[in-house]
């Protein structure tokens, strides 16, 4: 219904230029059409006012010929019917003086050669001419003469078919030359326009061409100023929280994230979708690094960490969900989604070739100064302590062990199920379509009411299997059947009934594998056009925030994609990691998502940056996994009343 209703207001409202052209068209009009009626007129009265006089000069010769009859019937009868013959009268009556007798011709045919609607409209009202006919002294009679009008509607249709094609050519070459002028005119305004436009996608456009209309000019100074004012205040708030992320949780020597910021993210990506359920997490610690200052002094052992710090990024550049993080002095904990254990133990491999030449430039003696590595292989049910207790107990085992610097610790994972056991299960419910949705919901704590409903989807099959979104997920990405998973939930989104949903926002969390089908575009291009129009509700797609920092190019055709059919769509899992915040302002999501201990660790000076930013980009901000009250209290002094989780059920 808001969609509706706001194009049934912009209907209503009329541009200028249909203003200026409805006025100006009108005004063209009236004065054509006024002058082609004087012209019409002129023309009708002098030709009715010459017809006249000709027929009042007619008639005396006509009273001479029956003055000769000498009054005699039969003569009188000759004279007139050979008159009226000429086709020159319309009606012709003689009266004797004494009226003993009377004649009379009068031709009441339609008049020939003219339309009838011209006639109707002409409307010639002829006076008769009336005349004594006289012999000598004596008046023999009167004659009444009324002439033919029928040369006048042909003469006047003509002059008025003229008249009327000289409008037409007058009043669209004047329309014409109308457009012209007020596309020139107006120019400069579509300009200001597609400046406003921009502002309201997040575009700092700053128009160069400067109109010629005095008012057009200064409307778009104050346009450019206006601009250059939001732009100003983004880059403000942009470097500030660019300076205040760098203070929160990067290590000031080595650029890496410092043991807050892996706190903070390290719940987010053990539960990240991976094809290998989990990952690895390496720990590395350096051994004899107190001999470093004093070997190369703090200057240049700063720069060796720095160099250190850089072997680890570009050993780990590959793995895309990942954590590199100084926890102390002499630490480093390199916590790695979706990478199997052979990988990391190549990864490791390759850190300890580099560290050597490393050390080499630098003259160190590897013999004190050394790495030790424990390496953690872990599933995605683990919680944050247990992984660092046998994280931590790995490298304990790799720093006594005399003879190898490397212990690798793996779970059990006897009791995964197999691969094509999962395939058969997963095949059967996207051929069968047994997904379930289920919907949760997000909740404005200012007017209690539902923001709008997350979905997601289970797996509930004839065989009474139910497998919960995180249990196939991992699985569904190594067998390649992410993508026609979710085209299949999103069918039966577009396809069944959902009460819950009507007239709400429904918001579809997509998985980073889904966006990354080089076919999936294609096919939900396909869906949507089906069933995309056909919806109750309103709907966004949620994409990860790692995902939108590194994959631009391929969120933006999802974009224009999601423009196309009225879809929204909005950043979750959002911590921060770009190195700015202009990334925001080229996607123009429409909600950001956070967890609520990424949002509550943030300072009073972070949150303000990043309140700002939000603002001036037009993007409300959501806290995700929010738990009690005390938290809730957190957010609202932050100004964030938008949140998801166990709260909402007691909200």
């Amino acid at each position: 219904m808001e969609k509706i209703r706001s194009q049934y207001e912009k209907e209503k409202i009329m541009t200028l230029f249909k203003q200026m052209a409805l006025a100006f068209s009108i005004m063209i009009i009236t004065i054509l059409g006024s002058v082609m009626a004087i012209n019409y007129k002129a023309a009708k009265k002098d030709m009715v006012e010459s017809l006249y006089q000709t027929t009042v000069n007619n008639i005396s010769t006509l009273s001479d010929k029956i003055a000769q009859t000498g009054g005699e019937p039969v003569l009188v009868t000759s004279v007139i019917d050979s008159e009226f013959d000429s086709g020159y009268y319309r009606y012709i009556k003689f009266t004797s003086n004494d009226a003993s007798f009377t004649y009379k011709q009068e031709d009441t045919d339609p008049i020939v050669g003219v339309p009838l609607w011209f006639v109707d409209f002409a409307n010639i009202k002829l006076k008769a001419v009336h005349s004594d006919v006289t012999s000598g002294w004596d008046i023999i009679g009167q004659i009444v003469v009324k002439a033919d009008p029928t040369i006048v509607y042909k003469a006047l249709y003509q002059t008025f078919t003229k008249l009327l094609y000289l409008f037409v050519i007058f009043v669209i070459l004047s329309l014409i030359l109308l457009s012209i002028m007020l596309h020139f005119i107006l120019k400069p305004l579509g300009r200001i326009q597609h400046q406003a436009e921009s502002i309201l996608n997040n575009e700092f456009v700053i128009e160069s061409k400067e109109p010629y209309t005095t008012e057009f000019r200064e409307v778009a100074h104050a346009m450019n100023a206006m601009v250059k004012k939001v732009e100003e205040i983004f880059n403000k708030a942009n470097e500030a929280a660019q300076r205040n992320r760098e203070l929160l949780y990067n290590d000031p020597i080595t650029k890496l994230f410092n043991r807050r910021y892996l706190m903070l993210k390290l719940p987010e990506l053990i539960q990240a979708e991976t094809k290998s359920e989990g990952g690895s997490i390496i720990l590395i610690a350096l051994n004899g690094a107190d001999l470093l200052n004093k070997q190369l002094g703090r200057k240049e052992a700063d720069s060796f960490f720095y160099d250190l710090a850089q072997i680890f990024l570009k050993r780990c550049s590959e793995i895309e969900e990942k954590i590199i993080a100084r926890v102390n002095g002499t630490e480093f904990t390199l916590m790695l989604s979706d990478c199997e254990l052979s990988e990391a133990e190549t990864i490791t491999h390759n850190i300890f070739q580099h560290f050597n030449q490393l050390a080499q430039n630098y003259k160190i003696d590897t013999q004190t100064t050394y790495l030790d590595v424990g390496i953690y292989r872990y599933h995605s049910n683990i919680t944050v302590s247990t992984l660092l207790t046998r994280a931590d107990n790995a490298l304990t085992k790799a720093k006594a062990d005399e003879h190898k610097n490397l212990y690798v610790y793996e779970d059990d994972t006897q009791n995964a199920l197999p691969k094509e056991e999962w395939r058969s299960i997963l095949e059967n419910a996207i051929e069968q379509e047994e997904f379930n949705l289920k919907f949760w919901t997000t909740v404005d704590t200012q007017t209690k009411e539902i923001a709008h409903k997350v979905m997601t989807f289970a797996i509930n099959n004839k065989q009474n299997q139910n497998f919960f979104y995180g249990d196939f997920i991992a699985p569904a990405i190594n067998l390649g059947l992410v993508g026609k998973i979710y085209l299949v939930a999103l069918k039966k989104l577009f396809t069944e009934k959902h009460p819950e949903l009507n007239g709400s926002i429904c918001s579809v969390r997509l998985s980073n594998e889904f966006l990354k089908d080089s076919q999936v575009l294609e096919e939900l291009a396909k869906l949507l056009n089906l069933y995309g129009k056909k919806r109750n509700f309103k709907l966004y797609f949620e994409i990860s925030d790692s995902f939108a920092i590194q994959n631009s190019a391929t969120l933006k055709a999802f974009v224009l994609l999601f423009k196309k059919y009225d879809l929204n769509f909005g950043i979750n899992s959002f911590t921060g990691e770009s190195p700015d915040f202009h990334y925001l302002k080229d996607l123009n999501p429409k909600f950001i998502k956070a967890d609520v201990s990424f949002l509550l660790d943030q300072t009073k000076e972070s949150m303000n940056s990043l309140e700002v930013i939000t603002k001036s980009l037009g993007i409300e901000l959501i806290a995700s996994f929010v738990k009690n009250e005390t938290e809730l209290n957190a957010l609202q002094k932050f100004h964030i009343y938008k949140v998801q989780g166990p709260i909402t059920d007691k909200i």
